[in-house]
């Protein structure tokens, strides 16, 4: 029903807005409360190259309009799944959460919404988009499954894009003579692997016909629905209204702005662009744009966007500097490294930037603002375990996680995160100074790193002073280590989640005396990379020397499957919260969380009366089922409570045990209520034992795992009580004091049902479940009928419906002893039973 109300919105919407376009992607999910990301609903969307607009769309349901309607959070990211704190818990300190391009929405449920939330991204990275939705957690209701209707939420989401065709490449390294048709004019240019500065220059504009006014916003073939007119700078964007346009003077805006963005279409209305003409370009020889740019985007096309009143002409020059030590690979490690075959020590086969190595860069990039340094191109170390890999320099002989740094000569090092196999995981990036600085020398030997996606980090560019370098690396991504304190020399950067591209980390050593940085005394600082990424998120040890675990004390890794995509997250326990399970602010006391284990654990207990009065009555196979229930129901709790928990065996099997034997009690109870002769009981109790095995296996959660056996077990004792009836052709009513023993037991069985259905919440479980356990035990005391030993020796008979009483037909001979016979032989002893009754003692045959 959902779907198809979720495709008729669709139509409705496409034809609304009027696109021409069909949705790209159209696609639907359930909906859960949030407890861990492993609850979140996750869409998927691939956005082209050079898509000006993407629209989403996105609507809620519920399946019953009796349900609440409920408040439906979506976020939306590029590269990699959506990193937020859902639940409103703090990040770890040192885990880095921003990213590239990150929205979120809101949304309500309904029924049957008749519009979509529909959010627009102007300009997007071209890729793979992510969309997480969920609803927030609430007090639930524990209900039995097919026990009244529970409310299903969904998400249903399309997307549609609108591409921008026939754009333009300008070479690199020459002038090209390009012209301006349109008002807007797009053109992109390649800048390849290696390129460590470009410059770019817009001349000799000339209009091609007389030139006309700008025309309105509102009539621009691009339309841009202003959202937030903060966000924007409208102090480029000229417009030209005058009426007199007859005449070309040299003083006319012949280009009214240049707009320059890497790797996606440039978005004239925003502020942060990566370059932009602040001076319209005239047709005077010297009105020139030129831009450069150190450090770029490599791999990668650059667009520009040329907004021009009328048809003009002009020149695109672009000129590219390559670093000439970009990526430093096996053999130019093996030409420079400078280390002898016969080193053993791991130390000695850390890379090293020799003096051959200095004296080469320093003659190739003086001339150079930004001088080029080396990058070491990591390896990657494939692992079995899913996100377990790890990133080693390359060294001479074998591969290396130690790096020796110069003063005042950066070094950098990339590796390359993959799409839908890294972005699940935790990238760690940790450094540690080498110890034997430590007593080294009397100076504060100091190193900086910075991370960067995407393209080498600022911090190269910047003076070697650690405010400096600190200053140009963004906020969340610089490490530092240094020698003041053995506390002092790691540190490290998480970053859940990552965004698949190259990375790049750069290292610059300095060395300070009562804080003023002097020459190092050192000839070099080792460091040791610690680069990998992993699953979920480690979480320090309160305590200083403790292992340092996934999720730490409090939470349990677990890697999710979603579809083809797949990634970890932590399962908090105990009322944490956090990547990390490190949020404590709703955590539950302890001593509440060991309440409720032993309330949970002890009430089974009360099995114990049950269990003695079978034993007492010689029902020894309702004795071990009592025995078995409570064996079961109590290392099952055991090993669902947290913190204080202990499992046996495996979960599932230990629920399997409890909601067997639970059933299986019930209806043992109700096959010796029935009295049938010994013959059928066995084959009664192995028939109950298979249907509850396939029904408990099936769906142990389900309503029907409940009401065919208890069905089954209530029409037994009924349909023998009929049969004896009208085989005795009168009606059978049961004593008085069997009645009164009867009926608690029959109440307290419909109060643990009620407590069970109707009052059992998610937070009141550990109360509620306990007094189910009780309730359940103490009924069963009063629902086991008596039977097993026979000990009277008179007649026995039936009461009908009339109260007479009723002597079988079909007594049966049993024996007689003569107490005058002295020779010890006995004879018959004759007693009256009724049919329910068997014989209970068999006397030797004398002696004929």
């Amino acid at each position: 029903m959902m779907s198809i109300l979720f495709r008729v919105l669709v139509v409705l919407s496409l034809i609304k807005v009027g696109l021409t376009v069909l949705p790209q992607v159209s696609q639907e999910g359930l909906l859960r409360p949030y407890r861990s990301y492993a609850d979140v609903t996750l869409f998927h969307y691939y956005v082209p190259k050079e898509v000006s607009l993407a629209t989403f769309e996105f609507a809620a349901f519920m399946d019953n309009p009796s349900c609440h309607s409920r408040n439906v959070y979506v976020y939306l990211q590029h590269g990699s799944y959506p990193v937020m704190a859902a639940d409103n818990s703090t990040f770890p300190p040192d885990l880095y959460t921003q990213r590239t391009s990150m929205y979120n929405i809101t949304l309500q449920s309904a029924y049957q919404p008749h519009n979509a939330t529909v959010f627009k991204v102007y300009y997007p990275l071209p890729g793979s988009w992510f969309a997480a939705g969920y609803l927030p957690n609430w007090d639930q209701h524990v209900q039995q499954e097919g026990l009244g209707h529970k409310c299903q939420y969904s998400l249903g989401s399309i997307g549609v894009w609108t591409q921008v065709a026939n754009i333009d490449s300008i070479p690199l390294d020459s002038t090209s003579h390009v012209k301006s048709i349109d008002h807007y004019t797009y053109y992109r240019f390649y800048i390849p692997s290696g390129t460590w500065k470009f410059q770019l220059t817009v001349d000799g504009c000339r209009f091609s016909t007389i030139r006309r006014p700008m025309p309105r916003v509102a009539d621009m073939s691009l339309t841009v629905t202003l959202m937030n007119s903060s966000k924007y700078d409208n102090s480029n964007l000229t417009n030209s209204n005058s009426s007199n346009n007859t005449e070309i003077i040299n003083t006319a805006a012949c280009i009214e702005n240049i707009f320059i963005q890497a790797r996606s279409l440039p978005n004239y209305m925003v502020e942060k662009m990566t370059a932009y003409s602040t001076t319209p370009l005239t047709e005077d020889t010297e009105s020139i744009f030129t831009h450069e740019e150190e450090l770029p985007f490599t791999d990668s096309y650059y667009y520009i966007l040329i907004v021009s009143e009328t048809k003009v002409s002009y020149n695109i020059t672009i000129s590219v500097q390559d670093c000439p030590i970009q990526m430093l690979w096996k053999s130019f490690v093996q030409r420079f490294a400078g280390f002898g075959l016969t080193n053993t020590n791991v130390k000695d086969q850390a890379i090293r930037m020799n003096h051959t190595m200095s004296m080469s860069l320093g003659k190739e990039t003086e001339e150079m603002d930004c001088k080029c340094i080396p990058i070491f191109r990591l390896t990657r170390i494939k692992h079995p375990q899913d996100f377990s890999d790890t990133f080693l320099l390359e060294s001479k002989d074998w591969f290396t996680t130690w790096l020796a740094l110069n003063e005042g000569k950066p070094v950098g090092v990339s590796f390359e995160l993959l799409p839908y196999v890294d972005i699940g995981g935790t990238l760690s990036i940790g450094i540690h100074l080498d110890d034997l600085l430590m007593n080294a020398t009397a100076q504060e030997l100091v190193v900086t790193a910075c991370v960067r996606k995407s393209r080498p980090p600022n911090t190269l560019c910047c003076k070697n002073d650690v405010k400096n370098i600190s200053a140009c690396c963004e906020s969340g991504l610089s490490l530092h280590i240094s020698s003041k304190s053995f506390s002092a020399l790691d540190d490290t950067v998480l970053i859940p989640f990552p965004e698949p591209d190259v990375w790049f980390v750069s290292f610059v050593a300095a060395c300070y005396f009562d804080g003023v940085q002097v020459p190092c005394a050192v000839q070099e600082i080792l460091i040791s990379l610690d680069i990998r990424t992993q699953p979920c998120v480690l979480s320090k040890p309160e305590s200083s020397g403790g292992p340092i675990l996934p999720c730490g004390n409090y939470g349990v890794c677990q890697e999710v499957h979603k579809g083809q995509f797949f990634f970890t997250t932590c399962r908090c326990i105990g009322g944490y919260r956090g990547w990390s399970c490190s949020d404590d602010s709703e955590a539950t006391p302890e001593f509440l969380l060991l309440i409720s284990t032993l309330l949970l654990t002890l009430s089974n207990a009360f099995f114990v009366p049950a269990i003695v009065l079978a034993c007492r009555r010689r029902m020894f196979t309702q004795a071990i089922v009592y025995l078995s229930t409570m064996a079961a129901s109590t290392l099952y709790h055991a090993c669902d409570q947290d913190i204080f928990g202990y499992c046996l065996t495996r979960y599932q099997v230990l629920q399997f045990c409890d909601f067997f034997c639970s059933i299986l009690a019930f209806w043992v109870t109700l096959i010796a209520l029935a009295k049938c002769p010994p013959k059928y009981d066995s084959s009664l109790y192995i028939l109950g034992a298979i249907v509850i095995a396939v029904g408990v296996e099936y769906n142990r959660t389900g309503l029907l795992v409940f009401i065919v056996p208890f069905s089954l077990g209530i029409g037994i004792p009924l349909s023998v009580w009929t049969y004896r009836s009208v085989q005795s052709r009168t009606c059978i009513k049961p004593d008085v004091w069997s009645i009164v023993l009867f009926l608690p037991g029959v109440f307290l069985g419909a109060a643990g049902l009620i407590l069970f259905a109707f009052v059992e919440t998610e937070e009141n479980y550990r109360y509620t479940h306990s007094a189910w356990h009780v309730i359940i035990a103490l009924s069963l005391v009063y629902l086991l009928p008596k039977g097993g030993r026979k000990s009277n020796k008179t007649g026995t008979g039936t009461l009908d419906c009339n109260g007479h009483l009723e002597i079988s037909n079909s007594a049966e001979l049993a024996g007689v002893s003569d107490p005058s016979t002295s020779s010890g032989e006995q004879n018959p002893i004759f007693f009256i039973t009724s049919e329910l009754d068997h014989l209970v003692k068999d006397a030797p045959v004398p002696p004929r």
